[in-house]
């Protein structure tokens, strides 16, 4: 068991490392292209359209993405009242408790997505920009983001239950009192 929480937790580091880059030159580019449009606009009266309308489209993939890796990095927003409480014992199930749920959520999600990545495909539609881009592109962020997500979670899960299980292990006199 310990063993495939190390596994995962290598290539869930790698996948994280990768979205973040991702996530950072998307906002990156939208920074850029939005600021170099106005600023073209300002001095020539001409721009190009598809640098001003391309931002928005990319911002699933950046939102859909970062999701998990916030989760997996306690930087999502998260409730802190009642943790303050709970015994370690209680926290670690708590997290539990949120990171099945997560998990439970992001398949949800991921099936919904994939529905919609398909309807969109068979729509056949196009978002009109200066270049042909097909809606289904923007909607296949919804279930790779929630693909990823449920990887995180069940990483995230994993170290819960290795970590109550450890606890257990460590302290006979708190097994006898359950």
């Amino acid at each position: 068991m310990h063993t495939l929480q190390k596994g995962l937790t290598a290539v869930n580091d790698a996948v994280a490392k990768v979205i973040t880059a991702l996530g950072i030159v998307i906002i990156a580019f939208s920074v850029l292209a939005l600021t170099g449009g106005a600023v073209t606009r300002y001095f020539t009266g001409l721009g190009f359209d598809w640098i001003m309308d391309l931002p928005p489209v990319m911002m699933p993939w950046m939102v859909f993405l970062m999701a998990g890796v916030l989760l997996r990095s306690r930087s999502h927003i998260t409730v802190d009242f009642v943790p303050r409480f709970l015994s370690v014992r209680g926290k670690i199930w708590l997290s539990l408790f949120v990171h099945l749920f997560v998990l439970g959520c992001a398949v949800i999600f991921f099936l919904a997505g994939v529905d919609a990545v398909q309807l969109f495909h068979a729509l056949g539609q196009f978002i009109e920009l200066e270049f042909d881009l097909p809606y289904w592109y923007v909607y296949l962020s919804f279930p790779v983001g929630f693909g990823i997500l449920a990887i995180f979670a069940i990483e995230l899960a994993l170290k819960d239950w290795l970590a109550l299980r450890e606890r257990s292990d460590s302290n006979p006199i708190l097994e006898q009192r359950q």
